[in-house]
C-alpha cells in the first residue's frame, strides 16, 4: 500500500497539541492529528491513522509539520491537499503532498528541525499584539538583544539539556545537538529567537527562549546557562515561556528518504 507524505501549517491556539487524545468517558479533545484523522476518514471512506514528525504543545503553531499515512487511492496525488483543506477546519491547512519511499517515517528520518520564538516587548500601551496576539508573547519588560545573541550562541553544540526540559519528559537520553541558535531584533520592539537542532525535548524550546529573554532583561546572566548545561538543574535555567509565541518552522529530510519534489 504506498505511503502519502504531507505537509501541514495551523494555528495551534485552539488546538490540545498534535496528538489525537480521547479520554475515557469525555469527548475527544480538539487536536491536529485528531481533525486531521477526520477529515481523511471522510475523503477516502476508511481509517486512517496518520504519523506526525513533531508533536507539538496545546496552543504551539506549525508552518510546515509534516505527517505521513498509508492508503489505496486513484485521487491524484497533487489534488489531495485541495481535497482535504474542504473538510478541514480554517485554523489547518495542508500545503501539499508527495510520494516518499514506502518505508517513510517522518519522526525517525528527519534530520533536522527549526523552531522560531517570537516576542513582542516593551511599553503595553504601546506595543502590546492585538491582530497577532495569538502568535506572539508579549512582555512589558524592554529587552535587549546584544546580550541575547551571546547568550544564544552558548547553546550551539551536543550537550545535554535535562536542565531545560519539562520534569515529564519521558526521554531516557537528554542529550541533544542544537545546530544553530540565533536573535533577531526584527525592530525596537520585536525579537525573534529561531533555533535548529537534531531533535527537542518537552518544553526545550520555550525553556531556552525563557532563558534567553531573562538574560534580555537583565535578570540573568548568560554563566547561567553553562552552569544548567553541566549540572542538569531545571532551577538554574529560565522559565517556560507560554506556547502562543512558538512555531514550527520547518522539518529536514534526506532526500532519498523524503523524495520531497523541490
Amino acid at each position: 500500500m504506498p505511503k502519502i507524505a504531507i505537509r501541514i501549517a495551523y494555528e495551534g491556539t485552539n488546538f490540545h497539541g498534535w496528538q489525537r487524545q480521547e479520554p475515557p468517558d469525555k469527548p475527544p479533545y480538539r487536536t491536529i492529528q485528531g481533525e486531521l484523522d477526520k477529515a481523511l476518514a471522510d475523503l477516502f471512506q476508511l481509517r486512517i491513522v496518520t504519523s506526525g514528525a513533531s508533536r507539538t504543545d496545546s496552543g504551539v503553531h506549525a508552518d510546515a509539520q509534516v505527517a505521513a499515512f498509508t492508503v489505496e487511492t486513484k485521487i491524484p496525488i497533487t489534488r489531495i491537499p485541495a481535497a482535504l483543506n474542504t473538510r478541514l477546519p480554517g485554523d489547518m491547512r495542508v500545503l501539499k503532498a508527495w510520494l516518499p519511499i514506502e518505508d517513510f517515517d517522518p519522526v525517525r528520518d528527519a534530520v533536522e528541525k527549526g523552531y522560531r520564538y517570537e516576542v513582542s516587548h516593551g511599553d503595553h500601551l504601546r506595543v502590546r499584539p492585538i491582530f497577532d496576539r495569538r502568535t506572539v508573547y508579549f512582555s512589558p519588560h524592554h529587552m535587549d538583544s546584544e546580550p541575547m545573541k551571546l547568550a544564544a550562541a552558548l547553546f550551539v553544540g551536543k550537550h545535554d539539556f535535562r536542565a531545560f526540559a519539562h520534569s515529564a519528559h519521558g526521554r531516557e537520553c537528554t542529550v541533544r545537538t542544537i545546530f544553530s541558535c540565533e536573535v533577531h531584533a526584527l525592530n525596537t520592539d520585536r525579537i525573534v529567537i529561531d533555533i535548529s537542532g537534531d531533535g527537542f525535548l518537552y518544553n526545550m524550546v520555550r525553556i531556552i527562549a525563557g532563558t534567553i529573554t531573562e538574560i534580555g532583561r537583565g535578570r540573568m546572566e548568560s554563566s547561567a546557562i553553562q552552569a544548567a548545561l553541566q549540572s542538569g538543574d531545571r532551577q538554574l535555567a529560565g522559565p517556560t515561556l507560554p506556547p502562543e509565541g512558538l512555531r514550527l518552522k520547518w522539518i529536514r529530510y534526506p532526500q532519498e528518504k523524503s523524495q520531497e519534489p523541490l
